[in-house]
């Protein structure tokens, strides 16, 4: 679903719709779906088990998507380039994976959660645990990327409220974030970040092939 719906929805509860999106999908992945006006949204022959991701906002570029600014300026995680919610074996993995939890713990659960089981399903393992000040998703994104250090950088200190960006802003050190998600800053197909504590750039071109 492009940033445009993605606004409007926001306007009709968003995370309850992802959830009902997510307890339907529990009942099998579906294909194609022809009769939705926008199909399709990211490409032909795509899966539409889920118009609503249940990982959104995942702060993740690996998965295709970035921080875009609204018509209103507001910061928001845009996932037109993001396909792989419409893949097919992903999408069965995430109905596996999600539908061991009872129902009640998935409309209870926090961002942090989801963004734990998106960690294993991508990478085979949790790299960032939610603790006491800021959750560093850098050391998931940065995982496995060609990079090299650099003398000095700037990395994202994003401030999320109920599954929405409330905030986003640069910060150039791990320390001063707040209670905020750290996510390295993307340029173009490079990431700039902190990885083994120094300032690094890294290859960003190579997204995640599930």
């Amino acid at each position: 679903m492009g940033m445009s719906e993605l606004e409007n929805a926001g306007k009709e509860n968003l995370r309850e719709r992802t959830l009902i999106d997510l307890f339907s999908a529990f009942e099998g992945v579906y294909g194609p779906s022809f009769e939705c006006k926008y199909y399709p949204c990211h490409f032909s022959g795509q899966d539409c088990t889920f118009c609503y991701c249940p990982f959104y906002p995942c702060l993740n570029y690996d998965m295709g998507g970035e921080i875009k600014l609204t018509s209103e300026g507001k910061p928001i995680w845009s996932c037109m380039d993001c396909w792989l919610i419409h893949d097919k074996k992903f999408a069965e993995d995430v109905i596996v994976t999600l539908s061991r939890f009872p129902r009640q713990r998935l409309v209870e659960e926090d961002w942090y959660f989801f963004s734990s089981i998106l960690q294993e399903l991508l990478y085979g393992e949790i790299f960032v645990e939610k603790g006491e000040g800021c959750y560093n998703l850098m050391e998931a994104i940065l995982y496995d990327k060609d990079c090299e250090e650099i003398e000095d950088g700037e990395i994202l200190a994003v401030r999320l409220e109920n599954f929405s960006i409330t905030s986003v802003r640069r910060i150039k050190r791990i320390e001063d974030a707040k209670n905020e998600v750290l996510i390295p800053l993307k340029e173009k197909n490079k990431y700039y970040g902190i990885k083994d504590g120094s300032y690094v750039v890294c290859d960003g071109r190579s997204l995640i092939r599930y």
